[in-house]
């Protein structure tokens, strides 16, 4: 079995890919930001601290979902099976 060099792989998966990482790198500070003014203001419980739970869970799921497109994109480009 030959080595194949690397192959072509999806400029929309390797954009989309950064896009979740930017887009992660907005809302987790911006949650906690967030969090930090709801506990001052209120504490535990409040509806502002739902909230900042909620952006920061959403930033994570973009980090989970770059890091994962981007380690596909490379994969593929670069002929990585296991």
């Amino acid at each position: 079995m030959t080595a194949t060099g690397p192959q072509r792989g999806s400029p929309a998966r390797y954009v989309g890919g950064m896009v979740c990482l930017i887009g992660a790198m907005v809302t987790i500070p911006a949650g906690f930001v967030q969090m930090i003014r709801a506990l001052e203001r209120g504490g535990y419980g409040t509806t502002a601290n739902t909230v900042a739970l909620a952006w920061i869970a959403v930033g994570g799921g973009l980090l989970g979902l770059g890091i994962a497109l981007l380690i596909w994109e490379l994969s593929v480009r670069h002929n990585v099976r296991h």
